[in-house]
Parts: C-alpha cells; structure tokens; sequence
C-alpha cells in the first residue's frame, strides 16, 4: 500500500514549486453538451465532465496541458463521476449502477449494479486512490457500498441506520469515507471496519471534500446560513465558516491547502485552510468543481446553463 502514497505524493509534488498569484478566470473550454460533475487526474493531468448532450449522456474529457476538449466517451449514464489517479480508471454512475472507464480505449468495461430501486438511487461516489475501492452512497437502502477496483465487484455494505448521504470524499491518510448527511452532519466511515463515525455540523449539507495532510473535511451548509461547515478529524471540533451566499460545491487542494467554492451568488469564493477565511473571490458561475494541485488549476462546470468549463487559476 505505501507503493501508492508515494505514486500520490510524487504525482502532486511538482505543485510546490508554482508560485502562487491571485486567483482569476483563466479560460473557458466550450464543451459539447450540459456539464454537471467534473472529476480531475492530477496524474494524467486529464479533467473528467458529466455531461447531457444532444445524442445522450456521456463524459467529456480536457486535457489540461493545453485546456481543450480532446474527447467524448459515450456511456449509458453521466451522473456522479470519480476518478482514481493510480489505475486511471473513471468511475460515472446512473440511480442504480457504477460504470466502469477504461480511459486507455476510453471505453466502459463494466457495470456494477448496486441497487434494484431507482426510488432515490445513487446519490454519491469517490474513490481512495491508496486502496483501490470505491465507494458510494445507496440512499434506495440506506448503504454505504463499498467495491474492489480490481475485480470490479462489491465487497462491503455498510448501513447508515436511514440515513441519505449525498455528496463524498476519502481521507486516504485514514482510510475514512466522508459523506455529507442531507440534514445536520458529515458522516465519517472506516473503509476496513465500516464502523461509522458522525460529527455534527451545518443544517442541510449536499457536498463534501476533504484534506488528508491536514485531516480537514469541508461540506456545503445549503441550510439557513451562508457558510461552509468544518470538521477536525483529529479531534472531532466543528465550526463555520463564513460566505456571502450559500454553496454549491467544494474542492481542496491539498499541497496548498486553499479551499474552492462555488457560491449561489454566481462567484467561487477562496478560503485559506490555515485561517479558515475567504482571501479571495473569482466572479463566475459555478455549479461542480475540483482542482489540479499538480497544476494549481480549477475546474467548475458552469452554473447557468452555458456548455463551458470554467478554469481558474489559484
């Protein structure tokens, strides 16, 4: 396993040595459908999009060198999307199936059925890189699924005693599974045990990320306050931290501990994870985010109805 920390780290320590500059819209990639989810490979440096086009869903892929749209994968669905930065495989799912990307054929080579009911579905997917599972969230019975990227089968189901959990992020210095409960809390899962840890923070949380070198979840309070609930992991401490509007959705980068979200106000606010404050705003529409710590680059999917991506710079 310590083979794959060390792929991780060396895959994301060329981003210490970019000098840091104020945050601006760098460029927008016009992309041949809707987007909703984005999910970026810091290895391959290849950016990931849900999309609905004219001809059905699919998954737009960006190359990040030069940030064009290079290709379109046909898939059955394009819902919620993950990527492992190891294998390089891409993860999309519709209410009742993870589908499985090889993205050397770009081609789906699997399908992974993991509910019969489509009363509420998938509502979450990520992936721990280190391990080589993934997870998602089965909110039809109420499960955290749990499946072997190798083998492409489940393994693990792990009851939330009724609860929905929507949104999702791993730990992989833990090994925790972090879910964002569409009520009052984040939901922390041992990936090995299953057992469940539950912290109270946020009123009606939808999206969650996390920062494995500082053990810091983010989730997005889309309650009565605008602000992003915080988690200490180490020592199980919460708190708020304050926006302008309420957020969307939320990614971290990990080498420079900066904090993106998308806010309903049509901006993408940054938060410094070593304050815990907003040092920075960059006015675009965003709905679904994630970041390149290789790169110090953003990606959101716009939040308006425009077939773009937006790149932003940290």
């Amino acid at each position: 396993m310590s083979y794959r920390i060390g792929f991780l780290l060396v895959a994301l320590s060329c981003a210490c040595v970019l000098p840091s500059s104020a945050q601006s819209l760098v460029t927008d990639i016009v992309v041949p459908g809707s987007p909703s989810q984005v999910a970026v490979n810091p290895g391959s440096n290849r950016i990931y999009v849900s999309l609905n086009t004219s001809t059905g869903p699919a998954i737009g892929v960006i190359d990040g060198n030069t940030n064009t749209y290079v290709d379109t994968i046909s898939t059955p669905a394009a819902g919620q999307l993950a990527v492992n930065l190891v294998t390089g495989r891409v993860y999309t799912t519709d209410c009742c199936n993870v589908y499985v990307i090889d993205v050397t054929t770009d081609k789906v080579i699997a399908t992974i059925s993991v509910t019969n009911s489509s009363s509420i579905g998938i509502q979450g997917i990520t992936v721990n890189p280190v391990t080589n599972r993934i997870f998602v969230t089965d909110d039809s019975d109420f499960q955290v699924v749990a499946i072997d990227g190798y083998t492409n089968t489940i393994v693990a189901r792990d009851p939330t005693q009724n609860q929905e959990l929507l949104g999702m992020a791993v730990d992989f210095g833990t090994n925790q599974i972090l879910a964002a409960a569409s009520g009052n809390q984040i939901v922390a899962v041992n990936g090995s045990t299953g057992a469940i840890t539950r912290y109270t923070v946020g009123t009606i949380n939808q999206n969650v990320a996390v920062n494995s070198f500082t053990g810091r979840a983010y989730v997005t309070n889309q309650g009565i306050s605008s602000t992003l609930g915080l988690v200490n992991l180490a020592s199980g401490k919460t708190g708020n931290i304050p926006l302008q509007a309420t957020p969307i959705a939320v990614c971290v980068d990990y080498l420079s501990n900066l904090i993106f979200v998308t806010v309903s106000n049509q901006t993408i606010a940054v938060i410094d994870g070593r304050t815990n404050k907003q040092t920075g705003r960059v006015v675009v529409s965003g709905n679904y985010i994630d970041v390149n710590p290789a790169t110090r680059l953003v990606y959101a999917s716009d939040g308006v109805g425009a077939q773009v991506v937006h790149v932003i710079s940290e």
